[in-house]
């Protein structure tokens, strides 16, 4: 089946981008894995490419058709859509600016297209802190995720009001204090990195709190050999393959994103042989000027306060 896949990518001249989170024989045959962020990124980088396939989750692929007007991007399997996302919709997000009318609206990256479209700015869990406190004002709007929220609050000391009080990731909320206190009994040398959509004990007992592309980097330049990791299983498998000289532990072996894993090989294959209307992602046009401006405004702003390169979800 990957050999299916390598060939026809050829033919079809296509591009085909894994998130950290999918399954490992997607992971083995994309052009570029990466966090959602980094993949759209990278997917305006290249050029030459007839089709895009955006192994993810839906507001993923819309992040790489935003920047790639005049290239498909097409998503395997058509109901891959993240929980955290839905908790905060374009609806809810006006509501809340006309009760604040002078608190920007900063969204996590994992939102929907139309909920980025009446926002003010766009960040990652790994440049979160940054564009916060580059904001210069006291009170912001911000979501989806109640956990990266209290991990603004605590670095920056602005005042952080939930767009949605209840959001979270499902497969991060299930690490917890237990987890981490036993492995680090069983691996006492062990550096512990959670990501800061886990809940906030499970941060303070952490040795570093980072995103998955703080984690990658982390792994592949520290010295250490023994690492403990809370975030979904496709990045351990991931870092466990690149690294087979150290011994990577998922702080939860079941820490597994039901959305993600919807993708598969066949139905990668599916798309690149069929090319069909319905896996095609699409971005109203009214939506995308907004959207590529406050990308712009993240990724270069003046002294490069809301700029970090290997930040994402």
């Amino acid at each position: 089946m990957q050999q299916k896949v390598l060939a026809l990518k050829k033919v079809r001249n296509a591009l085909l981008l894994a998130h950290n989170y999918q399954p490992m024989e997607i992971q083995e045959v994309a052009d570029f894995v990466g966090d959602s962020l980094q993949l759209a990124k990278k997917s305006a980088e290249v050029s030459g490419y007839d089709m895009i396939i955006f192994a993810g989750v839906k507001f993923m692929a819309e992040m790489a058709a935003v920047l790639n007007e005049k290239t498909p991007v097409y998503i395997p399997a058509t109901d891959a859509i993240c929980p955290l996302a839905a908790w905060v919709s374009a609806d809810k997000v006006r509501a809340l600016k006309e009760e604040y009318p002078d608190a920007p609206v900063v969204v996590y990256v994992n939102t929907t297209a139309e909920t980025k479209s009446v926002s003010d700015v766009i960040c990652t869990s790994g440049n979160a802190v940054k564009v916060v406190s580059g904001l210069g004002v006291a009170r912001v709007l911000f979501g989806p995720d109640k956990n990266l929220a209290d991990y603004v609050r605590r670095q920056t000391g602005v005042e952080l009001i939930d767009l949605e009080p209840r959001g979270h990731c499902y497969v991060h909320q299930q690490f917890d204090i237990a987890q981490i206190t036993l492995l680090r009994e069983e691996y006492p040398e062990a550096v512990v990195i959670v990501h800061p959509e886990c809940p906030e004990e499970v941060q303070d007992a952490a040795d570093i709190v980072g995103s998955t592309g703080a984690m990658v980097k982390i792994v592949a330049e520290s010295p250490d050999e023994t690492f403990v990791i809370a975030t979904e299983l496709g990045l351990v498998e991931q870092l466990q393959a690149k690294h087979p000289d150290k011994k990577i532990i998922p702080a939860y072996d079941r820490a597994v994103c039901r959305q993600m894993k919807k993708n598969s090989l066949e139905k990668v294959l599916r798309v690149l042989e069929e090319r069909p209307k319905e896996n095609l992602v699409e971005v109203p046009e009214e939506m995308i000027g907004h959207i590529q401006e406050i990308l712009e405004r993240m990724s270069q702003a003046p002294d490069a306060r809301f700029a970090e390169a290997s930040a994402s979800d």
